[in-house]
């Protein structure tokens, strides 16, 4: 059945598979991942939001070494929020802010080591464009950490000038045309 919460990466008829370790995509954004199902939506509840800002904390404070005060930057009140669900666990999450009503930034994309190079973040930067394509949004930016830059190039982002540093770690800025301009 179709759960109009879980973002569609496809048509609803429509079937795709993808044979990397095991993963299996179906429409409505379902994944069987190592026989987990893993579904991606927009938050709706407090403590979805909670349990994002804790994935959050696990990749960025803990494993990464940024500080807290930075991370958590007071942006989050007016942002929409997005998380990848492993068996009603958070298991990653991305974040997104709209400087012009046409123009979106996608922030604090993290996933839960042991849920990386399965498609969780495929699967959440799916979930952000389908979102930002009902809303008009021409142009998705982000600020990629280099190591993952080449992820985003897989998803049709490009780079845009030079490479800088946030927190302590270098960045590139890239960016995705998401609707007409």
């Amino acid at each position: 059945m179709f759960n109009s919460d879980i973002c569609a990466a496809t048509s609803f008829s429509q079937r795709i598979t993808w044979n990397r370790r095991n993963l299996v995509i179906l429409s409505g954004l379902s994944y069987n991942l190592l026989m987990e199902k893993v579904s991606f939506k927009r938050t709706r509840t407090k403590r979805e939001l909670t349990q994002a800002m804790a994935v959050r904390r696990a990749v960025f404070i803990v494993e990464q070494k940024i500080d807290e005060a930075e991370e958590y930057d007071g942006l989050d009140d007016t942002s929409l929020h997005f998380i990848a669900l492993s068996n009603g666990k958070v298991v990653g999450t991305a974040r997104v802010r709209f400087p012009l009503p046409e123009y979106a930034k996608i922030e604090r994309m993290a996933v839960l080591k042991e849920f990386r190079r399965c498609g969780v973040g495929k699967g959440i930067l799916a979930c952000v464009e389908k979102e930002l394509k009902g809303r008009w949004v021409s142009v998705a930016v982000l600020h990629a950490q280099i190591t993952a830059a080449q992820f985003y190039e897989s998803q049709g982002y490009r780079p845009i000038g030079a490479h800088f540093y946030e927190a302590g770690i270098e960045h590139c800025k890239m960016e995705k045309k998401i609707g007409k301009a």
